[in-house]
């Protein structure tokens, strides 16, 4: 049963790694060509892809250690250290949201009036 939960958890792992290298590679280059299409300011456009691809790392590692707590193993408990950061990390993420969005209603305003 343990060798169970260990090579399901594993693979979940390698899986999410698998899926934020295709949102990396594929999907952001996809919003970088819209979003440069919107805006004509380049360092916009490559702050925007920067905090963008950081979300992406800092979710795949709440993923990550998440799916390693799953796990079964003396040693692998002591990944719930890093809990009160990970919490901090998911409380700062819904405010880091109303930011993008508020910067989005700015640009939109701004070349709107043009």
């Amino acid at each position: 049963m343990a060798a169970e939960a260990w090579a399901i958890n594993m693979l979940g792992i390698v899986f999410s790694i698998v899926a934020a290298l295709f949102i990396i590679v594929k999907i952001l280059p996809r919003v970088r060509d819209l979003v440069s299409s919107i805006v004509s300011d380049d360092t916009i456009v490559t702050s925007l892809m920067s905090l963008l691809v950081i979300l992406v790392y800092v979710l795949l590692f709440i993923g990550i250690i998440n799916l390693l707590k799953n796990i079964d193993n003396p040693f692998l408990n002591y990944v719930s250290v890093l809990d009160p950061g990970i919490n901090l990390i998911l409380a700062v993420l819904p405010y880091l949201k109303w930011l993008v969005f508020a910067l989005a209603l700015g640009l939109a305003f701004k070349y709107v009036k043009r």
